[in-house]
């Protein structure tokens, strides 16, 4: 087989799964959070939308890279719910291309071309996993993908050598593009610093006018953090981060760290969470290990992407703690929609296990390659339950956009509560969306006629 079939073949079949399962399920209509674009959906159609609108925290997010994709593909799908999948699908690929550029980097720095076929095939599973499927589906999580790519650029831009201009001006945007689309991405900031120096910024001018323009972006986002904080956002902050900092705050925070973790490979055993998570950290102990013994210093340039990578998920996972854990306790961590953030974490560990084995005697190491399989089986194991309970519920969304589309506005409210949360209150915005024939109503011929006479 030839290299570039061994190289790419797993990517596109992942890939191409992800894409066809996500144009033939995508919700057809807004669900739950995605209602609150729909005021800036009729702004923008009337011209009166201002930029600072779109900039607005949603909780503690920013989500302007997803509302201003929403709103740019508006002009030319009616706000069809379909390019938003194809856009998400979109945005993890051209992620997927910088973990390329990283994975072939390593390869090459390890001397491990036979591996190719593992490290790019384990990448992409991990990458385009339907136990994400939620986010795939939903058009509002358009924002979580443009982040992920955002966040795989920023660290294949700031590990590709010694730190230039151009290189730190790419990572720059990116990191902005990420941040604005998911308050995860924050970790992106320290990584950065670390990553900058890490590759020699301090050795010439281009490295400490890197770390300048890094300074300036910190500076920039956390200003407009600042700005963006109301006194309402910072009452919810407060409301929704941990009470105290006792010993069991700390206890709850690392366990929903841990469970959010595990969440990509062990969802569907959620009591054998915590013990997924920590083989993933002995697998990732061991090959950071076996590499460094095997290759010395020179290792460290070559883990450094992947290092940054596991970094960034569990740092992702200790945010999403501390605004979740308060309210919500530990289980709230399985939540399939965070399985796009931990797999950053496993991304790392079965790419350096990989290469661990590879550069190792297998024979010699099979505690640890049985390791790798069994977290390998268990993360196949995840996926059928997620992708078919959001197919039901993709069916449940359509089901109502239907009637709506038809009945739309004598449709009785039981009939569309599938779409919304229970304390949301749809009805005006329906009222924008069929004005302008948009959304679940885009080539509707039904009329926004007057309510039937009450009896």
């Amino acid at each position: 087989m030839s290299p570039s079939v061994l190289k790419w073949g797993p990517a596109a079949f992942c890939f191409a799964v992800t894409l066809t399962y996500s144009l033939l399920f995508h919700f057809r209509a807004p669900f739950y959070d995605h209602w609150e674009l729909i005021p800036s959906y009729a702004k923008y159609q009337d011209g009166t939308l201002r930029l600072s609108e779109l900039f607005e925290l949603h909780n503690a997010h920013w989500h302007a890279s997803g509302h201003i994709a929403q709103l740019a593909l508006s002009n030319f799908t009616s706000m069809q719910h379909w390019p938003l999948a194809l856009v998400s699908v979109v945005s993890a690929g051209l992620g997927f291309l910088a973990l390329a550029r990283i994975l072939d980097r390593s390869i090459k720095a390890f001397d491990v071309s036979s591996a190719t076929f593992w490290v790019f095939g384990c990448s992409a599973l991990f990458l385009f996993s339907l136990d994400q499927a939620s986010n795939w589906l939903w058009g509002w999580q358009i924002s979580v993908f443009i982040s992920a790519a955002g966040v795989l650029w920023t660290i294949e831009r700031l590990t590709s050598g010694a730190p230039t201009i151009t290189n730190t001006a790419i990572a720059v945007f990116a990191t902005a593009a990420a941040i604005y689309g998911f308050a995860t991405s924050w970790m992106l900031i320290p990584i950065g610093f670390v990553l900058l120096i890490f590759s020699g910024a301090f050795q010439s001018w281009r490295g400490w006018v890197s770390l300048a323009l890094w300074s300036v972006l910190t500076v920039l986002l956390l200003w407009h953090f600042s700005l963006a904080l109301t006194e309402t956002r910072i009452q919810h902050v407060e409301e929704h981060m941990p009470s105290s900092m006792d010993l069991a705050s700390v206890f709850g925070l690392i366990h929903y760290t841990s469970n959010f973790l595990a969440s990509p490979v062990a969802r569907f055993v959620r009591d054998a969470a915590s013990i997924a998570t920590l083989f993933g950290f002995a697998l990732l102990a061991w090959s950071i290990w076996t590499l460094w013994r095997i290759e010395g210093h020179r290792a460290w340039r070559a883990m450094a992407p992947f290092l940054a990578m596991a970094v960034y998920g569990i740092g992702a996972g200790f945010l999403t703690a501390l605004g979740r854990y308060e309210v919500f306790d530990t289980v709230q961590a399985f939540s399939s929609r965070y399985i796009t953030f931990a797999s950053f974490f496993w991304i790392a560990v079965f790419s350096l296990s990989v290469f661990a084995i590879f550069k190792a005697r297998p024979a010699k190491n099979r505690a640890w390659v049985g390791l790798a399989g069994l977290l390998f089986v268990l993360k196949l194991g995840n996926i059928p339950g997620i992708a078919v309970k959001s197919v039901v519920r993709s069916y449940e969304v359509r089901a109502a956009a239907e009637v709506l589309a038809e009945t739309y506005p004598n449709t009785p409210p039981e009939q569309y509560t599938a779409l919304h949360a229970p304390q949301q209150r749809i009805e005006p915005r329906l009222d924008v969306l069929m004005t302008h024939r948009a959304s679940l109503f885009a080539g509707s011929e039904t009329r926004l006629a007057e309510p039937e006479a009450q009896e």
